[in-house]
């Protein structure tokens, strides 16, 4: 379904975190914990008590690992990606990984409010207040009750600036605070390695069984690596210029071609892993 505005809204969820703050030692206590287990599924007690939290806590805060790309949506289990990162950066101190979690969340629709801020609030309005940013959310009474937007859109909306401004995603520098107002900051340099990835993860997402992407989708596509990074389109084309040197990954720009292969068997996950071994 969509918005009058035209913003898609599929499965979307306005209560992710419910408040609570974006913790990357606690989701690293529980990323320890799922790889651990082998159970088909895991208690939310297990998890609760893993992570040193209440089991509502815990709710909440293995619904934005789902959505960090982390673990699976209703097993808990450890993705591929999770698996990689508890084996090479447990605590996300590394900025690349930050980035490619940065992306996986932000170009989800499942998390409504992250989502659109990324994609359709930060790229328009380049200075806002929370109060600014509450109000873009009224469409969503088209398919959520008053109370529910009343209950869970600022407590995400302060879920997603803490976690900017105050947790690891503040490394960033994506956004910085002045007094009550917020505006894209100048970024930490992404790893073109991270970029990679993050195109393989908009191909694998949008556009499963394609091998190549063509750039001004990378550029302005919703929810494209170009628009959640918010990457000048030269800027982007320069990191490009420095991925077609890696083995799998080719530019064709001529004719009417203005596009990135990259090769099948080149997930975001082996081109993460690909990140993690060039430090």
């Amino acid at each position: 379904m969509t918005s009058k505005s035209g913003y898609p809204v599929p499965d979307a969820k306005l209560q992710i975190a419910n408040g609570y703050n974006l913790e990357f030692d606690t989701l690293a206590r529980l990323l320890d914990m799922v790889c651990r287990d082998e159970r088909g599924r895991i208690p939310m007690s297990d998890l609760a008590s893993a992570m040193g939290v209440a089991d509502r806590q815990a709710k909440h805060l293995s619904a934005l690992a789902n959505l960090l790309g982390l673990t699976e949506q209703i097993t808990y289990k450890p993705t591929s990606f999770g698996r990689l990162v508890k084996e090479r950066d447990p605590f996300c101190d590394d900025l690349g990984t930050l980035w490619f979690i940065h992306y996986v969340i932000g170009s989800d629709p499942r998390a409504i409010i992250w989502n659109r801020i990324v994609n359709a609030i930060i790229p328009k309005q380049p200075r806002f207040t929370r109060e600014r940013l509450r109000v873009t959310f009224d469409d969503l009474r088209e398919w959520f009750s008053d109370d529910s937007i009343k209950k869970h859109v600022l407590k995400e909306i302060n879920t997603f600036l803490n976690a900017y401004t105050n947790q690891a995603f503040a490394r960033l520098v994506y956004l910085r605070a002045e007094g009550e107002w917020y505006s894209l900051g100048y970024r930490e340099p992404i790893p073109s390695l991270v970029l990679a990835a993050s195109i393989a993860h908009f191909r694998g997402d949008r556009r499963a069984g394609d091998t190549a992407v063509s750039i001004p989708d990378l550029c302005s596509a919703p929810n494209s690596p170009g628009v959640v990074f918010q990457l000048p389109e030269d800027n982007l084309r320069l990191m490009l210029e420095e991925l077609k040197t890696q083995s799998g990954i080719s530019l064709e720009s001529r004719a009417d071609l203005d596009q990135i292969r990259i090769s099948p068997d080149l997930s975001d996950v082996e081109l993460m892993k690909r990140y993690y071994d060039s430090r």
